[in-house]
């Protein structure tokens, strides 16, 4: 069946981006790593679906939303937060079906606020010591030698974010019996053909190796035609055997994302050309969705001072007050809530996480927060602390992964006074003097010894001789 015909002109504006609106995302699918995970028709996903739209007041006291037809003003105008999402253009009532957009929005607002620099994750499979370095420097993902989706790039190909394969990790059961039959079995003799030439070249390899130290001439490269099936099946035997070269070839031809090191298995094949797990940022938890900013942050690093107008500055950031959303239960930190995002409280000897030797304390004089232990239903609005919001990632379901430590007293109370919460600009021995109004004296504070200074006596001496002095004068 025929739909309408539709002008050149119209059919440009209908693709054009300035006119059109993005298809929406697919809904946030429930992973392993998140089994908790409770769909509800109002609850915040975990990352934006829709684009969000907003109009200028001239234009929204009209209904103007740029749409076809306006928007009733009793919900577009009621509200301080100015922000859609157009879940559909044209429904069977023939209307716009819209929702707030004021989530994201207003979240997005707030992790801009706290000037927080996206980081790549840790590879905690590295043997070497940059475990230690992690809290003293978080690489960027604006690293030239991490933002790059280029797959022609040598040893870099495993440092990449995104890739044309799936992470298998994160497949169900019925995508992954699906991604067999559709994508990996229909390219079995490829990659055997792939084999055959990898063997060629070993071969040659290692020909032109032992002739090289018998001082003899090289011998005839050996091509793939010249394998024999015998050749060919005793190297698919190895191949088995060594797991970890097998996933190092298996993963390039499939373009896969980086796996990490398998468990268990002695790593004596190991090839510096053939390796991708041990260079990987994503070879233990999946690559993001996305780009590893998300598009939240453009801060290429954290490392910056900040200067305040009266005290000059600051050895630490501002902080952010955060409020308890879940407290302490077992081995689990509790969680905090900033800026709209729920993190991990700071680890360490703190009053978020108070570490205990027996039943007594390691460090009896640090106090507890409230709300850490047990849910504070007695404080206005929950238990809140202030914290500095140091890092950030996101992880391959496409939640933003917040990193918190600790604040000074000193950054805490210039957070507060900048709120009008304290003052200590004038505070103590600093503070101007303001006499109050002279009352009489008692009988018995008049009969009390009064301390005069040496100042004001020399002023009477030299009001005395000055007064003598005109009178011998007038004489």
């Amino acid at each position: 069946m025929g739909g309408r015909a539709v002008s050149p002109g119209g059919a440009l504006l209908r693709t054009s981006r300035m006119f059109s609106i993005p298809k929406p995302l697919p809904e946030p699918p429930s992973t392993n790593l998140h089994i908790g995970d409770h769909k509800s028709a109002t609850m915040t996903r975990p990352y934006p679906q829709h684009q969000s739209i907003t109009s200028p007041l001239a234009s929204r006291e009209k209904g103007d939303w740029g749409l076809k037809r306006p928007f009733p003003l009793k919900s577009t105008m009621a509200t301080s937060t100015p922000f859609i999402r157009i879940k559909q253009v044209d429904t069977v009532e023939n209307v716009t079906n819209f929702a707030s957009a004021a989530d994201h929005s207003l979240s997005l607002e707030k992790f801009q606020e706290l000037r927080v620099a996206m980081s790549v994750p840790f590879n905690t499979d590295k043997k070497s010591d940059s475990s230690s370095r992690t809290e003293l420097w978080h690489k960027s993902v604006f690293e030239e030698d991490m933002d790059f989706t280029d797959f022609q790039r040598g040893r870099g190909d495993d440092r990449r974010w995104k890739f044309q394969g799936p992470w298998l990790a994160r497949m169900t059961e019925g995508e992954f019996i699906e991604y067999l039959n559709k994508k990996v079995r229909p390219k079995r003799a490829h990659f055997r053909t792939l084999l055959k030439e990898k063997l060629a070249d070993d071969i040659t390899t290692s020909q032109n190796k032992t002739a090289l130290e018998a001082g003899k001439a090289a011998p005839a490269k050996v091509e793939a035609r010249d394998i024999s099936e015998e050749q060919f099946t005793d190297y698919l035997r190895s191949l088995r055997n060594d797991r970890v070269t097998l996933y190092a070839l298996v993963s390039k031809f499939l373009d896969l994302a980086p796996l990490g090191q398998p468990v268990g298995i002695i790593q004596t094949f190991w090839s510096d050309r053939d390796s991708l797990a041990p260079d990987s940022p994503y070879g233990k938890s999946g690559p993001p969705p996305s780009h590893p900013s998300a598009g939240i942050s453009y801060l290429r690093t954290g490392s910056f001072m900040e200067n305040h107008p009266v005290y000059g500055p600051q050895g630490k950031r501002t902080p952010a007050l955060a409020r308890v959303v879940y407290p302490k239960a077992g081995p689990m930190s509790p969680k905090l809530g900033v800026g709209g995002f729920v993190a991990d409280a700071p680890s360490g000897d703190n009053e978020f996480n108070p570490r205990t030797y027996g039943s007594r304390r390691i460090s009896p004089t640090r106090s507890m927060l409230n709300g850490i232990m047990h849910l504070d239903t007695t404080t206005f609005g929950g238990a809140k602390a202030y914290v500095e919001a140091t890092t950030a990632n996101v992880d391959p379901s496409g939640k933003v992964v917040l990193q918190l430590r600790e604040t000074g007293p000193e950054a805490q109370v210039v957070a507060r006074e900048s709120k009008g919460l304290t003052e200590i600009y004038h505070d103590g021995p600093t503070k101007s003097y303001v006499p109050s109004t002279p009352s009489a004296p008692s009988a018995q504070e008049s009969q009390r010894p009064t301390r005069v200074s040496n100042e004001a006596r020399l002023n009477r001496v030299a009001d005395e001789i000055l007064e003598e002095s005109s009178r011998s004068d007038k004489s």
